[in-house]
């Protein structure tokens, strides 16, 4: 058992963020110098069997707290004990620390710098070896590992050649492999596709029930819990379960990544339309609202976004590529066609590895294609490139002193004056959801991941190119960050740029994409595409969902529950946000019944 008793973490505000900029995070270390808080005090006992679930806004904590229970650094106040025993305290001497490996493992979100061997057997076998088992006993785990986590096909792969999914598949399986008491997983599936990454937390969740293991996992996706699964929220200098949320709590939590089911059930309570608890998953939040359905409830309306799409400024026509080496001999992309207009928000969905992330890059012209051709329009007479790719990791690219440094780089590299690099930075940076006051002068490290995603992001937009290539640009971010993309691609839209990303956020690619293309998945059609259409025309496609191994987006059943009790006044709504827009009223009104109990 592993009790959280008061913990929390500050350091010393060296980079710029104390005082008003850093807002309620400023504090006064007992030696008088300003200290920056990463983690409020924490009460937190996760007991064997049990799996927690923490939601929180970019930067509330949630990595640091996997960071003091992981033993990796010391809590400023409060102690952890593991099973009556502290091991993590300040002042607490390294050599009265006894090591939490493997009784406790932890992952995090970037997989390539937690990978300490060649091939994806030895890294199975790496952290076995490390615990002195016999050479019979590391060969039969590591085997039992690879079959359980589908890696067969890739033991001999080098892990940094693998897909984000499989790459992380790739931790999971070495870090059971220890069979750990106590797994902590911070975004750590955050880049798998949502079927890969559903049914392997289910797994997860479903072990903890089993009582062999328990679980304590962050993510900023806005997917239920699993049965026996307990939801924290991370706000606001406190954790509180969500079950003692109000509906008041949640819908003003706008950072917060909430279910949808419980906005939802908050919106129509705050309305007097739901009665009783609010629900956290889909399918209760549907069978509470099935029942007799209002008559003449209008068909729905399609938000239309953007208009025609203008002339192409990247072509991609019978596009094929096979890797060479010893990883080649099966294409990774076949016969992908492509013509992306000015003014076009095309998003590429498919399961992890299927080809996403080499279409963006031949769209780049970062990898040339063994067969077909790839085709890019000059660069614009405002002197705008023709495309940039902003990689699946974005943040690797920070290397500023500080963060407006870091965002307006490109602008340094012109010649451009200091105020108006200073002036461009920040509003670049307000229009990924960032204050430049808070964070222009931070130092790109001493983010959060996803501030740091936000910050990368926000250098595209100094120069926007004329096609934005993202890959996975919503890993990671919390909803006000989503908010500020989704209004930075909409303005991209109404300017003229084309938008081409890759996302296993389909919450999100319904509210921003006008046309989505779904690539086939490994064994079934990888790199090839599968279908296309309109984003809600393609969620309504249960056949080629199945295909492609991608589940529907939970805002489709719920969106059609609600419309068939006339809660939706006939809209259709994309995505989570603008239902629960529709449903508080500043988007259309709001009728019907509250469901029974």
């Amino acid at each position: 058992m592993i009790r959280v008793e008061g913990a929390s973490r500050s350091v010393a505000a060296v980079d710029g963020a104390a005082g008003a900029a850093a807002g309620p995070k400023a504090t006064t270390a007992a030696g008088g110098g300003p200290r920056r808080a990463l983690l409020h005090p924490v009460h937190l006992t996760i007991e064997p069997g049990s799996a927690h679930l923490i939601l929180g806004a970019n930067g509330s904590g949630k990595t640091t707290l996997i960071r003091i229970l992981a033993g990796i650094v010391p809590p400023t106040e409060g102690r952890v004990l593991l099973d009556g025993e502290v091991v993590a305290a300040p002042g607490l001497r390294e050599r009265d620390q006894r090591p939490l490996w493997p009784r406790v493992a932890a992952l995090f979100e970037e997989p390539d710098p937690q990978f300490l061997s060649d091939t994806v057997e030895g890294e199975i076998a790496f952290g076995l070896e490390s615990l002195g088992m016999s050479g019979d006993e590391i060969r039969a785990r590591a085997r039992e590992a690879i079959e359980a986590y589908g890696l067969g096909a890739l033991a001999a792969r080098e892990p940094r050649t693998l897909s984000a999914g499989e790459k992380a598949r790739t931790l999971l399986a070495a870090a059971m492999a220890a069979r750990p008491a106590t797994l902590l997983l911070d975004q750590t599936l955050a880049h798998l596709d949502p079927g890969s990454r559903r049914a392997l937390e289910a797994r997860l969740a479903a072990e903890t029930r089993a009582g062999s293991l328990s679980l304590l996992r962050t993510h900023q996706d806005a997917d239920a819990p699993y049965p026996g699964e307990r939801l924290h929220v991370l706000a606001g200098g406190s954790l509180r379960a969500a079950d003692d949320l109000s509906a008041d709590d949640v819908l003003e939590g706008r950072a917060v990544p909430f279910p949808l089911a419980l906005r939802v059930s908050a919106a129509l309570a705050a309305r007097g339309a739901w009665e009783g608890p609010l629900v956290q998953d889909a399918a209760s939040l549907v069978a509470r609202l099935e029942g007799a359905a209002v008559a003449g409830a209008e068909a729905p309306r399609v938000a239309v976004r953007g208009g025609s799409a203008g002339p192409p400024v990247i072509t991609l026509a019978g596009v094929g590529v096979t890797p060479r080496g010893k990883d080649g001999g099966r294409p990774v992309l076949e016969g992908f066609d492509l013509a992306l207009g000015a003014g076009e928000v095309v998003a590429l969905i498919g399961a992890s590895g299927s080809g996403k992330t080499t279409a963006l890059h031949v769209a780049a012209g970062l990898r040339e294609p063994t067969r077909g051709r790839a085709w890019r329009a000059a660069p614009a007479r405002d002197g705008a490139p023709a495309a940039a790719l902003a990689l699946e990791y974005p943040e690797r690219q920070l290397f500023g002193r500080t963060v407006l440094e870091d965002v307006a780089a490109a602008l340094w590299i012109a010649g451009v004056a200091p105020l108006e690099r200073a002036r461009r930075g920040g509003a670049a940076l307000r229009e990924i959801g960032l204050d430049p006051e808070a964070f222009g002068g931070r130092i790109p490290a001493t983010l959060s991941e996803g501030e740091k995603r936000r910050a990368a992001l926000a250098s595209f937009l100094i120069e926007p190119p004329q096609a934005l290539l993202l890959d996975e640009p919503t890993a990671g971010l919390d909803p006000e960050g989503r908010r500020s993309l989704r209004s930075a691609i909409a303005a991209l839209r109404a300017a003229g740029r084309a938008v081409l990303f890759a996302s296993h956020d389909l919450d999100f690619v319904s509210s921003v994409a006008d046309r989505v293309l779904v690539l086939g998945r490994a064994g079934a059609g990888a790199g090839r595409v599968l279908g296309q259409g309109a984003p809600e025309a393609v969620w309504r496609d249960a056949a080629l969902l199945t295909r492609a191994g991608l589940p529907a987006p939970d805002h489709v059943a719920i969106a059609a529950a609600l419309r068939r009790r006339g809660l939706l006044g006939g809209h259709e709504g994309t995505g989570g946000d603008s239902i629960v827009a529709l449903l508080d009223g500043s988007s259309a009104p709001l009728t019907g019944a509250a469901p029974n109990r």
